[in-house]
Order: structure tokens, then C-alpha cells, then sequence
């Protein structure tokens, strides 16, 4: 090999052409896709009280309740998400076939009664509205290369506690004791 390379490089030189020599490099590295994936996991449907809810009652009271009131509920565990909430809501909307947001809000006039139960250590009661929420975790992940021309995926980050309101408006009423 060396005598033939050795031939050529003559035979160049003594002609005056030029010779170019290449070889492939020893380990073409592969890219991976720069994009975070984000998995949502710990899935679970929860009612969350919202600011709609009636004067406390005794047990034994029946309360009715009416009243042109705008209900509205916040997600909590968010504070953390950054400018990533967004992305982070889509794919838990897609995950629970669900849209899920950072706020919840309806005008509307509600009218709902109920009679307060005795209920041991509880004094008091109200006529509450619950509001559909969906609480999960996210898990963000990247691409990195490994030594065998593949990409592994990498945790960067797990935030857990999550609950977003249900932007449809599904709610339920009950009794909130105290």
C-alpha cells in the first residue's frame, strides 16, 4: 500500500499534476433532534373548590343558593414551568383528551341547594362548586449522542403536583365542611 501510494504521489509530482487524498473520518458523529420531549405521567382527575360558594350553615340547615357570579379557579404547581406552561398544557390536553389551561373562568347565575349533615368534628357547612381539574407530572427530556451512532434519551427535569382546571366547564356541587 505504502509502495503504491508512494507511486502515485511520483508520478504526480514528476508530471506536475496535484494528488487529493481523502479518507473518511474515523467517527461521523450523528446529531440528534434538539427539540424537549415532555411526557406527562401520574395522571389523575380531581375537583377542585373554586371561589363560588355559599354563607356557612348549621347542620340541619337547608341552603339555597342563587347567585350571577363569575367562578374561576387557577392552576397550582405551575410556578415552576416558565415559558414551558404552554407546551406543557397542550401535551396534557392531548394526553387526557382533554383541554386543560393555567385558568378556569364562567359567568353565569348559579342556583343549587342542599341541607347540611351532622358530620363528626364539623360544625358548619356550604353549598360549594367543585370545578373538573386534572392534576399529572412532567418529565423533560433530550436527545444526546452515544458512542454507537444512536440517540438516548435524557431526563433533565421531573415537576410533579401539577393541577390545571378542565377549560370545559364541568363542575359539581357539595357540601364543604369545616
Amino acid at each position: 500500500m505504502k509502495r503504491a501510494i508512494g507511486a502515485v504521489l511520483s508520478t504526480a509530482l514528476l508530471t506536475g499534476g496535484v494528488v487529493a487524498v481523502s479518507s473518511a473520518p474515523a467517527s461521523a458523529g450523528i446529531v440528534c433532534s434538539d427539540e424537549p420531549i415532555y411526557t406527562i405521567g401520574d395522571k389523575k382527575s380531581v375537583w377542585k373548590p373554586t371561589n363560588v360558594h355559599s354563607d356557612w350553615a348549621k347542620p340541619g340547615v337547608t341552603i339555597s343558593y342563587s347567585k350571577n357570579k363569575t367562578g374561576s379557579w387557577t392552576a397550582t404547581g405551575t410556578a415552576t414551568l416558565g415559558t414551558e406552561a404552554g407546551v406543557i398544557f397542550a401535551k396534557a390536553s392531548a394526553s387526557f383528551s382533554v383541554s386543560v389551561g393555567k385558568t378556569w373562568s364562567k359567568s353565569d347565575t348559579w342556583t343549587y341547594s342542599a341541607t347540611v349533615k351532622k358530620k363528626a368534628g364539623k360544625t358548619k357547612g356550604r353549598l360549594m362548586m367543585y370545578h373538573e381539574a386534572k392534576g399529572f407530572s412532567v418529565t423533560k427530556y433530550r436527545l444526546q449522542a452515544t458512542g454507537s451512532q444512536t440517540c438516548k434519551k435524557v431526563k433533565v427535569w421531573k415537576k410533579s403536583g401539577i393541577v390545571a382546571p378542565a377549560k370545559r366547564n364541568n363542575n359539581l356541587w357539595g357540601i364543604q365542611y369545616s
